[in-house]
């Protein structure tokens, strides 16, 4: 870690932090913000967030401005659309006067973005050259988890931080939606909800299909629960997801479809859920949030870096010889996502035995390491870690 310029930590600071999306990257970076909180009380903290997706933090205690970056304009736009959004947000920005800025995503643009700004101090992620325009670079390994490294935007800076949980915050009105969905769908108080997320693999930048786990395998899953029990399967999904939702529906109508709800919606259904089972896409990362046992499929992308590692996190990997296959932003061509159609139906059922016998606990963090189920055929489970309301958004 290279410090230049020692932030000076007063009271009236003003700090910026830089982290467009996706949902999933904001549930990782949630125990960062809550150490930004912890560690300036007293300063005025803002987020640049993407406008298609900042409801999902809006409720977060820890932020009190939001300013919003179009998104559609930098990512998908011509060239002089995508200059023009750059621009607009470095004049925004500079009449904020930031003191300081955490740089969380690891692409150089965004750090030449907070030098265009004249922040003061500029800490971020520096690989090779491309710390060039901070005063504190934060050099990572590639197997790093997101939630340390974040945290080391932090401690770059001398704060003492600990990753202990990941959070995601819902409204009074998304906390209600509970019971009027419960009565809906007339689950009874004794009756076990099991949560599927069977999409993902799309944001804002790219599309990854090859990060899902084939839909007849959670066709298969169900047939495994229909079999053992009385349980209502609720599938967690976006309205992207109809190529994985309507096949499910086809055979068990009597699935619970959420793609017309919120993401607080859906957060405020996981907390009734038994346990969730999933591909690495958002509903995962708001799981484990939500303290819901969690149960993720992974191919390309590496649960080491991206999976929580608390101890109610049950990773499911199967290595093979190309994977990880995704690599700074970028996956290669794959036309047959072996890597995750390894992983059986009978292996994903072996593990949620560990579960379903028991009652679904309360959410906690847990510092200790802990056992791991070993799973055949080299599945790999990652070791364990040790371990104000926002205002209105600026456009």
């Amino acid at each position: 870690m290279d410090q230049a310029i020692r932030p000076s930590g007063g009271p009236d600071q003003k700090i910026l932090m830089i982290k467009l999306g996706a949902v999933g990257d904001l549930v990782m970076a949630s125990a960062f913000f809550e150490g930004v909180r912890q560690n300036f009380p007293r300063s005025k903290v803002s987020l640049l967030v993407s406008q298609r997706i900042f409801y999902t933090v809006q409720e977060n205690p820890n932020i009190d401005q939001f300013i919003l970056a179009d998104t559609d304009a930098i990512y998908k736009a011509g060239w002089f659309s995508r200059l023009r959004e750059v621009f607009r947000l470095i004049a925004l920005l500079r009449k904020q006067k930031f003191d300081q800025v955490f740089v969380l995503h690891w692409a150089w643009p965004f750090n030449l973005l907070a030098f265009l700004c004249r922040i003061p101090v500029r800490v971020g992620f520096g690989r090779n050259r491309e710390g060039l325009f901070l005063t504190h670079r934060v050099r990572t390994q590639k197997d790093r988890n997101n939630r340390e490294a974040y945290l080391d935007l932090l401690r770059a800076v001398g704060k003492p931080v600990r990753y202990r949980k990941s959070y995601y915050y819902i409204s009074e009105k998304e906390d209600r939606f509970l019971d009027s969905f419960v009565e809906e769908h007339r689950i009874g108080t004794g009756e076990a909800v099991i949560a599927l997320a069977p999409g993902g693999g799309r944001n804002i930048k790219q599309t990854m299909l090859n990060r899902l786990w084939p839909v007849e395998n959670f066709i298969a899953l169900i047939d495994r629960f229909k079999m053992d029990g009385p349980y209502r399967i609720v599938l967690i999904a976006g309205p992207d997801d109809g190529a994985v939702i309507q096949p499910i529906l086809e055979r068990y109508p009597q699935c619970i479809d959420t793609r017309a709800l919120s993401f607080g919606q859906k957060a405020s259904i996981l907390r009734r859920s038994r346990l969730l089972v999933g591909n690495d896409s958002a509903p995962i990362h708001i799981a484990m949030a939500m303290g819901v046992p969690t149960y993720s499929l992974w191919g390309p992308t590496h649960p080491k870096r991206y999976g929580d590692p608390l101890p109610s996190h049950t990773t499911l990997f199967k290595k093979i010889e190309c994977s990880p296959c995704y690599n700074d932003g970028k996956f290669p061509k794959c036309d047959d996502n072996r890597c995750l159609k390894a992983i059986t139906v009978d292996e994903v059922w072996q593990a949620l035995q560990a579960e379903l016998p028991r009652a679904m606990p309360q959410p906690a963090a847990s510092e200790n390491s802990v056992s791991v189920i070993e799973f055949p055929a080299d599945i790999i489970s990652v070791p364990r870690a040790v371990p104000g309301n926002p205002s209105r958004p600026t456009a």
